[in-house]
């Protein structure tokens, strides 16, 4: 009961304020935007399907225009996924069977001249099922996560500048070491050593995030580069030290990560037809070692890697309201100190690489004034020199096809 309520506080918090603004200014103007769709579909992974299920997303935002200079906007979302996918989570993929969301922000938008400057706040839980008799709220991978930050953005006759910084705290309250699960098979004194040392909410992090942006308009294109870094610590994650004895043992440094990345974004319109295009790079560098108890294997720098994608996509979207949309996303992922395993786990000494196709089709055809018939399909094809795949997936085909409705308001 008592996660409920985590959730449950700051919606009534930002809903209390709302209501205190009623009376304040008779400048006010509220424009309320509402969108929802309810899918159901199946999801096959290697040809094996899985029963049908729905999806549900919800996105209210009543925008709350202050004055001719601010504006407030006050956003919440929610999101049922009842059909499996497999999820980038805890630095590999893990076959999830549901999962739904719940997000809520506040943004304040003030304007002067050309420039606008926008603090902003969000809170949101994430909740996890990996079998098919978990409890909601006792997934391994839920997850909390509340940032706050600033954006600025300046128009300039040759472009737009943007600027922003969050602060994010992360949370994974089901989440700790799975070493009070190995007191069997390590000796006592070794045990309580590691143990004292080990941490507990391993997954728990910090992070701040950085990010600048540029969008120009050199005729017919429409340009963006963007470049963010973050900077994230766990507080509770010590660096795992080469072993000297047989055993692992555990640094007084805790886990970083520094991710950047950079992307180019091309834009042509050509009504009712839109192409777009995204080359992005990626590098995560992380202190953090690994240690394989069960191989007595010690892996140097294990979370690194580096990426590449590129991703194209087409938008039709003719006057009645029907739309098409086709896209194709590729990446390509190498790590620099994970080891490739065999089917028996095995190590040798080349490093994982992983390559992810993506591509997706979707339609909206209207029904009736702002209700919509929608459907959506989506293959992926993931290929890795990893042969070891008890613990995340990394070699897999996967569909999934969804139909119903859609509703804007």
């Amino acid at each position: 009961m008592h996660k409920n309520k985590l959730l449950i506080k700051p919606v009534l918090s930002v809903f209390s304020f709302l209501c205190l603004l009623s009376p304040l200014s008779a400048e006010i103007k509220m424009t309320p935007v509402a969108n929802a769709s309810l899918l159901g579909g199946k999801y096959y992974l290697d040809s094996e399907a899985a029963s049908f299920n729905g999806r549900l997303d919800l996105f209210l935002s009543p925008v709350l225009k202050l004055g001719e200079n601010n504006t407030l906007i006050p956003i919440y979302s929610w999101n049922y996924s009842g059909t499996q996918d497999i999820q980038e989570l805890a630095g590999g993929g893990v076959l999830t069977r549901q999962r739904q969301a719940h997000t809520l922000s506040l943004k304040h938008v003030y304007t002067r001249e050309f420039n606008k400057y926008k603090p902003r706040f969000s809170y949101s839980k994430a909740l996890v099922q990996e079998t098919k008799d978990e409890d909601w709220g006792d997934g391994l991978f839920d997850y909390t996560t509340m940032s706050f930050g600033v954006e600025a953005e300046q128009e300039k006759p040759h472009g737009t500048f943007t600027e922003s910084y969050d602060y994010s705290l992360v949370s994974y309250p089901n989440y700790s070491t799975l070493l009070s699960q190995s007191q069997t098979v390590i000796d006592t004194a070794t045990f309580n050593e590691l143990a004292a040392n080990a941490g507990k909410d391993t997954m728990d992090n910090a992070g701040h995030r950085l990010a600048l942006g540029y969008t120009w308009f050199p005729e017919p294109l429409t340009m963006q580069a963007g470049y963010d870094l973050t900077y994230r610590t766990y507080g509770d994650q010590p660096v795992i030290n080469e072993p000297a004895t047989g055993q692992p043992s555990f640094s007084s440094d805790k886990r970083t990560d520094l991710v950047q990345n950079l992307s180019l974004t091309a834009t042509r319109a050509l009504k009712p037809l839109v192409l777009n295009a995204v080359l992005r790079g990626a590098w995560l560098s992380s202190n953090q070692n690994s240690y394989d108890s069960s191989r007595t294997k010690y892996i140097e720098d294990y979370y690194s890697y580096t990426e590449v994608g590129f991703a194209p996509s087409m938008s039709l979207a003719l006057k009645n309201g029907t739309q098409f949309g086709l896209a194709l996303d590729w990446r390509r992922l190498a790590y620099t100190g994970r080891l490739r395993q065999d089917e028996s786990g095995n190590y040798s000494r080349s490093k994982i690489n992983q390559t992810v196709w993506l591509s997706s089709l979707s339609a909206r055809y209207p029904v009736y004034k702002k209700l919509f018939a929608r459907a959506v399909y989506n293959y992926q094809v993931s290929s890795s020199n990893m042969r070891y795949e008890a613990s995340y997936r990394y070699n897999y085909r996967a569909s999934t096809y969804l139909v119903g409705v859609e509703w804007e308001f």
